[in-house]
């Protein structure tokens, strides 16, 4: 698809589009095995990667933070790819734009679409080795730190991090239980370490957040 392209610098990663889309909390950008029309670029929002598995029940694969890449990339019409998940707008005003022709992107672009692949790549097999490797709790707390890592803000040596999701959603994205997730957080909450109420995660101090 894009290959022997000399990948840049993460601070250079900067790709940007003409045509863009704006979707309503809870909207879908696209749907689970209907056909990819290219890959979609993250411009501001959060995404929720949903994969509905064979035997019917549901899983999260990511949440998706602003330029970011989802989508499978469908650019050659003789053989269609098909969406391997749902992705849905956890924002009000999520603004996506959408690559469905790879010759319109400069050299220096996709070089940094191939980059932007290989991290997705990379985050895949981490959740994969901490699925092997750490207990439930550890893997909720990794989540957890990722999540805050990537899209919290910082004020001071705490970081809040504002985001749609149920103790049900944290289960799944760290392959876990719903009642897991709870006493994980209750723990946390009474040691200190978090603050939380509805959609809001305080964490006292990240660098200080131990798995």
């Amino acid at each position: 698809m894009i290959s022997n392209l000399i990948q840049p610098s993460r601070e250079s990663i900067q790709i940007t589009f003409p045509v863009v889309k704006r979707y309503s909390k809870g909207q879908p950008i696209y749907k689970q095995n209907q056909h990819s029309e290219g890959f979609y670029l993250v411009k501001k929002g959060i995404v929720k990667l949903q994969k509905i598995l064979p035997n019917g029940l549901q899983t999260i694969l990511k949440i998706v933070g602003e330029n970011e890449i989802i989508g499978e990339g469908q650019f050659d019409s003789v053989f269609p790819q098909k969406n391997l998940s749902y992705a849905i707008a956890l924002e009000e005003g999520t603004l996506i734009q959408k690559i469905d022709k790879i010759t319109n992107l400069t050299i220096q672009e996709q070089a940094d679409l191939t980059q932007k692949l290989l991290e997705r790549a990379s985050e895949a097999a981490q959740r994969h080795e901490r699925l092997i490797s750490y207990d439930a709790e550890r893997r909720i707390k990794a989540v957890l730190k990722d999540l805050a890592i990537k899209l919290g803000k910082k004020y001071g040596d705490e970081t809040l991090l504002k985001i749609n999701l149920t103790h049900e959603d944290f289960a799944l994205l760290s392959d876990s239980s719903r009642q897991t997730v709870t006493k994980t957080l209750s723990n946390l909450k009474r040691q200190g370490i978090i603050n939380y109420s509805r959609n809001r995660i305080l964490f006292r101090n990240l660098e200080n957040f131990k798995l």
